[in-house]
């Protein structure tokens, strides 16, 4: 199976085309705030490394977010316009599912973590996360995707959890004081869309979604303008 990958949920463009569980082609750079100009470009010549065209592709999978407002509705045009010229099936993919199955993650088996989870700011005083576990070489999520204050929820932990992501510098007094957080300040935790095209083409066994039908993955309800 030939799968189109990509997230624009952060500063970073990350690109993938795989075939089945494997890497094909791979862009993944700091782009700043040009992913509207960038992302078409790009895939354009991914594929065209691979003599791949738009027709050939049987599953899109693209980052939910949350993240960049502006970088999530650009994903989810592009998604929604790709597939009405490829026919394929598609996957929206949580963006904190890809970051936790980073390379990055290895970090957490050297160090038999069991609890980790991202740790990206929000902004207004808030960040969004999720507690995800590492038992017998498998991930599973033990939360929501979660939009709180950082004290509020920190204040709630019962046991150890490994945080990593750019709210560690931001909110670093209040981990200090958690006697239950542990965090990395310097991991490179940006999604990679290879990650978001392996996850999303597990999804695509359980269910099947619909271009038209796709959402991001908003937590800021009422800033960003939409509903659920």
């Amino acid at each position: 199976m030939k799968i189109l990958a990509f997230d624009t949920s952060t500063k970073f463009l990350s690109i993938a085309c795989l075939e089945d569980f494997s890497s094909a082609a791979v862009y993944h750079e700091d782009v700043n705030v040009r992913h509207n100009e960038i992302l078409v470009p790009r895939i354009k010549d991914l594929l065209e490394s691979l003599n791949w065209k738009l027709t050939d592709i049987d599953l899109i999978c693209v980052g939910a977010g949350p993240g960049s407002f502006t970088g999530l509705r650009i994903a989810f045009a592009a998604v929604k316009g790709f597939s009405l010229v490829c026919g394929g099936r598609v996957a929206a993919v949580p963006s904190m599912d890809a970051i936790i199955r980073s390379p990055a993650a290895d970090k957490f088996k050297k160090k038999k973590r069991k609890l980790a989870a991202p740790f990206l700011d929000a902004r207004k005083g808030k960040v969004y996360t999720c507690i995800y576990e590492f038992s017998d070489g498998k991930i599973r999520k033990l939360t929501d995707y979660l939009l709180v204050r950082a004290e509020d929820f920190l204040r709630e932990l019962k046991e150890e959890v490994f945080f990593f992501g750019e709210a560690c510098v931001k909110y670093r007094t209040e981990l200090d004081m958690c006697k239950f957080a542990v965090f990395d300040e310097h991991m490179d935790w940006y999604p990679r869309a290879l990650e978001i095209g392996r996850v999303g083409l597990k999804q695509s066994f359980e269910k099947i979604e619909y271009a038209e039908d796709l959402e991001p993955l908003y937590l800021y309800e009422k800033e960003c303008g939409v509903k659920k």
